[in-house]
């Protein structure tokens, strides 16, 4: 699948590979390792799918539009997550350092 290259990016060689996703294979060009990125489309194909039989009669866009909504919102119940656990974080050592 990927081919070495002679271009870097911030130190890590830039390589082109092949994905398939939803039965389409995109050429691609990443400094991630390929297994990592191989992982990745393994879970996006995977939520494509879960969703391709959860619904019925739904065109290939709204498929992926609803995985993609999916996606953004785990991302973003994540970020919030971490910046209240920072937020504590902060409160906590604010708290020590008045004993």
């Amino acid at each position: 699948e990927g081919s070495g290259g002679d271009i870097t990016l911030m130190g890590k060689e830039v390589r082109n590979t092949t994905v398939k996703i939803f039965d389409r294979v995109y050429g691609i060009r990443t400094t991630e390792d390929l297994n990592y990125l191989s992982g990745l489309v393994d879970e996006l194909n995977e939520r494509i799918k879960a969703m391709e039989n959860a619904k019925e009669r739904v065109s290939d866009i709204q498929i992926l539009s609803l995985v993609a909504l999916q996606i953004l919102d785990e991302k973003a119940k994540v970020e919030k997550e971490i910046r209240q656990m920072k937020d504590l974080a902060r409160r906590m050592e604010l708290g020590s350092n008045k004993i």
